[in-house]
């Protein structure tokens, strides 16, 4: 009798341990290599945590140096980014006039560029009668891009004239607030934002499940894990991504206009943004903007055959998609009188 138990125990077992190798042997061949944290030591250098936020730029004055190779040694680019007061300088020289408050992700910050090639630093030579502040942070979603633009607005009561947030349809995703893009900002949290009858209100903060050991060497595991944090935080779909993204902007467009503040948006071309789930993403959320009477700039650049615009000409290195210098010029040259004709700065 013993016998028998022991002999079904040992096959319940074995036969336990042959299903978890074909379903780990499955995750691997047939599912998409699951979200595992990695080690960005810029983007933990230039930042702390932040209760609300997530992570915000360092208060310290910082020059960081930010040098970009690729895996045969050749320099892609060499920056310094200088940080002061958590925003990124826009000028050597002080400024008192009203506040411009730029808002956004790194396209705003300016990854891989110097200070004096970002949007905001051009936008400060043109506009010596307001204080353009480039309140952009790396990695940064919509509702995040939002939250400290209000944070500098708080911390220049009655000096703020208007703010213009730097939009790309990359941020939808991240607005999800995620396992797959929360991996990417590890170990920092970040906000959850919900649509309801009062437009997108915050929930609570949100962060990676690392796992442990086995979910570095589990597929099957981590995929687990990934879907159980999801679903427990009730991470949106990306249909359900995009109704969330409209409703922030325009939620905080409330909030500016309600304390007197302009308010606009600016697209973000970038490479790939011409295939078709990125353009009905970008249409969906301008409409509902253009809807709810919120200014909104579609910046026109050269694009090639496909519709793409050329890395080569805009991109800060053939490795990183990010905006070069030229790529700001153009963009802040369309901005100037955009935010002019629609009354956001003095003409």
């Amino acid at each position: 009798m013993r016998s028998d138990f022991a002999k079904n125990l040992l096959l319940a077992a074995v036969s336990g341990a042959v299903c978890l190798a074909a379903a780990e042997a499955g995750a691997r061949w047939f599912m998409p290599e699951p979200a595992r944290p990695e080690h960005m030591a810029v983007f933990g250098a230039l930042h702390r945590p932040d209760p609300l936020i997530g992570w915000v730029l360092s208060d310290q004055p910082i020059s960081f140096r930010h040098r970009f190779t690729d895996d045969h040694g050749v320099l892609q680019y060499d920056v310094v980014y200088s940080v002061a007061g958590g925003t990124r300088l826009t000028s050597k020289s002080a400024h008192d006039g009203p506040a411009l408050i730029m808002a956004g992700c790194s396209f705003t910050f300016g990854h891989g560029v110097r200070d004096e090639d970002t949007t905001s630093w051009v936008l400060q030579e043109n506009l010596p009668q307001y204080r353009v502040i480039n309140a952009g942070v790396m990695a940064y979603g919509t509702d995040q891009a939002l939250l400290a633009a209000e944070r500098q607005i708080q911390r220049n009561p009655g000096h703020a004239a208007a703010v213009v947030l730097g939009f790309g349809d990359f941020q939808i995703e991240r607005n999800r607030s995620a396992q797959g893009w929360l991996v990417h900002v590890y170990p920092f949290s970040k906000p959850l934002y919900l649509v309801t009858p009062n437009g997108a209100e915050y929930q609570r903060q949100v962060r990676y499940w690392p796992g442990g050991g086995l979910a570095v060497h589990s597929d099957l595991f981590a995929h687990a894990l990934n879907t159980a944090a999801n679903r427990v935080y009730g991470i949106s779909s990306h249909e359900q991504a995009r109704e969330l993204t409209a409703a922030i902007i325009t939620s905080f467009a409330r909030r500016f206009q309600a304390r007197g503040i302009r308010f606009a948006v600016v697209t973000l071309p970038y490479l790939g943004d011409q295939a078709p789930t990125q353009r009905a993403d970008r249409d969906f959320v301008v409409q509902r903007l253009r809807d709810s009477q919120i200014p909104v700039l579609e910046p026109d650049f050269p694009r090639g055959k496909d519709g793409g615009i050329e890395g080569r000409d805009f991109m800060v290195s053939r490795l990183d998609g990010h905006p070069n210098g030229h790529y700001n010029a153009l963009l802040t040259a369309q901005i100037l009188p955009f935010l002019r004709a629609n009354g956001i700065v003095a003409p």
